[in-house]
């Protein structure tokens, strides 16, 4: 019989700024079966902002590989489909869809569908083994149609072996809607080069507390971190290094923040964030608790601590308190004063206790996991 082949089905495209669950679960996987990764279906209503991107899909130009080499073991496709999931293009979608994929459609061994989205038309049908992997409540995300999403999820349940969720919130949800098979795996992140660069740094750490992924006003709460700049000066520094998410520059919100003195920073390759995290202090993830974010489980967490920070957290409910290294506080009073203590305390032991916590918290871990989970779904 020839060897299994594994289609990643995913939302985000292969070059996205910021790497995702889905590049790093597909490497992980390829270290044993071939991978197919069909980049960027997405979920979302199409925004002036992907017009680009889908023209170019139309023009079957291929997509320039410029940010994340693509890793031995790995294929990235590019579907074209309609821009727009809905009952009305289902047809001709799940058509197109099919007949890109025709490699793993045709593959004469075991097939393993591996998606993060609910809309897979079909492919379900076609393979040995699906395993539906949710890393958000895509369904609580602006731009989505809501219930087109539910339906999705409720439809592919039947035909899914496995449902892996990120957080306590989603595995309740994939329950929820029907999915008989669940675990809950918790984000990971790549500790080692966090940790090196902390081996690598010399220079003190400055007063300096940072914002590491994409600035969403949707997400992050932008009173809380003006707020926070405010108190700061003369003290430290508030740095937000990631991309900007679309619509968050005309909110006021984000005016008031940097106007407070935040200081933005274009989103950096992964080794130059680990030596930006490296030199700073404080790590923040100061979202706002709203019925997305109780699902989400900030793999920023981990990067903060094998980079020696402190944590900082509004109280999300997938990240744990953790004495003397990760701070979760509840209100906006209370974050603040505690973002001034830990830049007043300049704890010598906390690099070390706070890489302890990450430790084990990987992908060399997490995709030795992935290969066990996907290995136990295939057929023999």
């Amino acid at each position: 019989m020839s060897a299994p082949l594994v289609l990643v089905l995913g939302t985000a495209d292969w070059d996205a700024v910021i790497a995702t669950n889905q590049h790093s679960a597909a490497a992980a996987l390829a270290q044993r079966w071939p991978v197919l990764f069909a980049e960027g279906t997405g979920t979302r209503r199409l925004r002036p902002s992907d017009a680009r991107r889908v023209l170019r899909r139309l023009r079957r130009e291929p997509a320039a590989r410029t940010r994340r080499p693509v890793p031995a073991g790995v294929r990235v496709l590019t579907p074209r489909l309609l821009p727009h999931h809905a009952p009305s293009t289902r047809a001709v979608n799940g058509w197109a869809l099919t007949r890109q994929l025709r490699p793993w459609v045709e593959h004469p061994g075991p097939r393993l569908l591996w998606t993060y989205t609910p809309f897979s038309y079909g492919l379900e049908a076609l393979a040995d083994a699906t395993a539906y992997h949710l890393v958000d409540l895509l369904h609580e995300n602006p731009g989505v149609h809501r219930g087109r999403l539910l339906a999705a999820e409720r439809s592919l349940a039947a035909g899914t072996d496995l449902a892996l969720a990120s957080s306590p919130a989603v595995e309740a949800h994939l329950r929820e809607r029907g999915f008989a098979r669940t675990r809950c795996l918790p984000n990971v992140a790549d500790v080692a080069l966090f940790a090196d660069a902390v081996r690598r740094r010399s220079a003190p750490r400055e007063p300096v507390v940072v914002v590491a992924g994409t600035l969403a006003a949707h997400k992050l709460d932008l009173p809380l971190l003006a707020r926070l700049a405010t108190a700061l000066r003369g003290r430290g520094r508030v740095r937000l290094i990631g991309p900007l998410a679309d619509g968050t520059a005309a909110d006021p919100a984000w005016r008031a923040l940097l106007a407070a003195g935040a200081e933005v920073v274009a989103p950096l390759e992964p080794t130059a964030l680990a030596a930006e995290l490296a030199a700073a202090r404080v790590g923040l993830v100061p979202y706002r608790i709203s019925p997305l974010t109780v699902g989400i489980s900030p793999l920023k967490v981990h990067e903060y601590l094998a980079a020696g920070l402190a944590v900082v957290s509004t109280a999300l409910p997938a990240v744990r308190p953790a004495p003397g290294a990760v701070h979760v506080e509840a209100s906006a009073d209370a974050f603040v004063r505690r973002v001034l203590d830990v830049l007043a305390d300049a704890d010598p032991q906390l690099p070390a206790r706070a890489a302890r916590l990450a430790a084990g918290h990987d992908w060399a871990s997490r995709g030795e996991e992935l290969r066990t989970l996907a290995a136990g779904l295939l057929p023999g």
